[in-house]
């Protein structure tokens, strides 16, 4: 069962099932939940892929990748490349977190703005969604 400790009514709950483990003698196993983004915070996530792909489509840059065994190819940029090529090495950089469904909201953050400060050094202006650009499809 997870327990909300900011709410009180969790908070309630799990010190009472603390005690009758303690009262009774029970072996028990507490540990912390980390929160990780909301469903709200992956669709606005794979929208800023989205929006940086398209800004730098927008502005005529390609993505060369060089790892085939073959010359070099170069390609649109997609979320996935933005994803993969931008996002996810600076996310292993900062927190060694290979998956960003384990990222929390803090965590997201300084990598948005690690790449937003990125690009806008070089006249390329990305935001991260709202959530009335998301409830609206707007990009």
């Amino acid at each position: 069962m997870i327990y909300y400790s900011d709410k009180d009514i969790d908070a309630k709950r799990a010190r009472v099932k603390l005690d009758f483990f303690i009262d009774n003698g029970k072996v028990f196993e507490l540990k912390q939940k980390k929160v990780t983004r909301s469903l709200l915070q992956n669709s606005a996530l794979h929208k800023f892929f989205e929006i940086v792909a398209g800004e730098l489509n927008d502005l005529g840059q390609e993505f060369t990748y060089s790892g085939l065994s073959v010359d070099a190819i170069s390609t649109m940029y997609t979320p996935e490349i933005v994803k993969n090529f931008f996002w996810r090495p600076i996310q292993i950089a900062l927190f060694d977190i290979k998956s960003t469904t384990d990222l929390d909201t803090n965590q997201m953050n300084k990598i948005i703005d690690v790449i937003t400060k990125f690009f806008g050094e070089r006249g390329v202006y990305v935001e991260f969604p709202n959530k009335e650009q998301l409830l609206n499809n707007e990009s």
